[in-house]
């Protein structure tokens, strides 16, 4: 009877909210009834990222599974004469729409040559550490049907490439790309390459959890911060390309004026594209990526054949 009871109830608090909500979200089961007055809060379909009322004010911001909510006057206790303070928890299902949020990768970058890591004897060498991708991402997940769902969207990534041996230079002069060792200098400190993409993703997942996530809510007076965490297991494979925007060549050393820094902007035969293949994985809250470039790093002929490959997380 209980259940039967606790039916009807979610049954006439939805049909309430909507009239004027259209939720984003698909809700599963809860444990009791404190739970069920989030429901009320969710976004409009298609645009979930504000909602205002006469009465309070909802911002999902989507980044790092953050959403923000501030109201006027719910949850008060007018027995106390105080407004509510309360941690409460509750799963979504996304098996319908798009989801849009803000990602942020961090991972390790180095080259292949045939297949291989660059030698110990190779200028071009980068530090396996100190060479990192980064990437910021406008993240779109759409259900396609069942398990699948597709990542696609746009952002900026950058590549930085340390190099191992620290008085390496890029000389592009002769028609051609060269890495030649600058041996006229008393300390060498750092010698890098920063190159910046626009980029675009579109990416396959099997997402076993079918879009779950749980959800984590603290209120305190008249704030309420919302954090959540997907559940399952999920992994995919899909294309990428990129743009690049531009590059720039650092490098540190040590002279008898003392510590000294040289910038260079000039052309180094670097591909104006990238295109490559990336695996996507993840289970629970925790995301990674693999990213291998199909074409080289620099033009055919005007520089040594390097793919840059990447792996890293994703926030």
């Amino acid at each position: 009877m209980k259940n039967i009871y606790r039916t009807i109830l979610v049954c006439l608090i939805v049909a309430c909210s909507a009239q004027t909500l259209s939720a984003q979200w698909r809700w599963g089961r809860y444990d009791d009834f404190e739970r069920l007055d989030t429901v009320v809060s969710i976004p409009r379909h298609n645009s979930n990222s504000i909602y205002i009322s006469d009465n309070d004010f909802y911002l999902r911001l989507n980044f790092l599974g953050l959403d923000l909510e501030i109201e006027d006057d719910w949850d008060y206790d007018w027995r106390s004469r105080r407004r509510r303070s309360r941690n409460i928890e509750y799963y979504e299902q996304h098996d319908h729409g798009t989801l849009k949020g803000l990602n942020f990768e961090y991972g390790l970058l180095n080259f292949l040559v045939n297949g291989e890591f660059p030698s110990s004897n190779d200028l071009y060498q980068v530090k396996p550490i100190g060479s990192t991708f980064v990437g910021l991402n406008w993240n779109h997940t759409t259900h396609v049907a069942g398990s699948l769902y597709l990542d696609w969207g746009g952002g900026f990534n950058w590549y930085n490439l340390k190099f191992e041996n620290a008085a390496a230079r890029l000389d592009p002069n002769g028609g051609e790309l060269n890495f030649v060792e600058q041996l006229n200098i008393n300390s060498a400190i750092k010698s890098k390459l920063k190159v910046t993409y626009l980029n675009f993703t579109a990416v396959p997942m099997f997402d076993f959890g079918r879009g779950k996530r749980l959800v984590r809510v603290y209120e305190e007076d008249d704030v309420r911060v919302a954090f959540s965490a997907r559940r399952g297991f999920r992994i995919g494979v899909g294309p990428y390309v990129g743009l690049r925007l531009s590059n720039k060549a650092k490098y540190i050393y040590k002279n008898d004026d003392g510590r000294q820094k040289d910038k260079d902007k000039g052309g180094f035969f670097i591909n104006d594209f990238r295109y490559g293949m990336r695996l996507q994985m993840g289970i629970n809250s925790f995301d990674m990526f693999v990213n291998y470039d199909f074409n080289e790093l620099f033009e055919d002929g005007n520089g040594p054949q390097l793919n840059p490959i990447s792996i890293g997380v994703i926030f």
